[in-house]
């Protein structure tokens, strides 16, 4: 094989490394330390690039900022939004120094990897609020069924406080 095959291999390994990484990320993702998550996500996105030493992962979700590596000032990006039920809650950034890089730098196939990466944070995302709706519905029933039951009980009380008040106000006209 060519220097050139075995690099181009080389770089498609990582790439797939990465989307193996974050799949196992994800499927053991707890929706309570969901920082953990994104950052195991970064760290893994890094080691895929072309230069893992040189380049910055931004995760930015709603109010939550996961960053790893190096954040220039000047910076040459490429980026990735992340959807939420097909509205736009984050996005995914990846920066090189633009001193030494320029967006050319960056492979196609990396932008593709990003954005399959995006896609699969944005479908976490979606079971975690998914779950959460869930778990607020399933309470709210609950409220309400012990509402129900509340309004029965005062029913049968008062009927049973009726009865003989009924009886004893019907007694003076005998």
């Amino acid at each position: 094989m060519s220097k050139v095959t075995d690099k181009a291999l080389k770089e498609r390994i990582k790439e797939l490394t990465c989307l193996y990484e974050v799949s196992s990320s994800i499927s053991n993702a707890d929706p309570e330390h969901i920082e953990a998550t994104l950052e195991a996500i970064a760290k893994s996105l890094q080691k895929a690039f072309l230069y893992p030493k040189k380049i910055g992962i931004r995760i930015v979700v709603n109010r939550l900022a996961i960053h790893t590596g190096t954040d220039p000032e000047d910076a040459v990006s490429i980026q990735s939004e992340i959807k939420i039920f097909n509205v736009v809650k984050g996005h995914i950034v990846c920066s090189l120094n633009a001193d030494s890089f320029k967006v050319d730098d960056f492979l196609n196939e990396e932008q593709l990897l990003l954005d399959n990466v995006a896609l699969k944070v944005g479908d976490l995302l979606e079971r975690i609020e998914i779950q959460n709706s869930e778990a607020a519905l399933k309470k709210r029933m609950e409220h309400a069924d012990r509402l129900g039951i509340l309004g029965e009980i005062t029913a049968g009380i008062a009927h049973e406080l009726n009865t003989p008040l009924a009886n004893i106000l019907a007694l003076p006209n005998y």
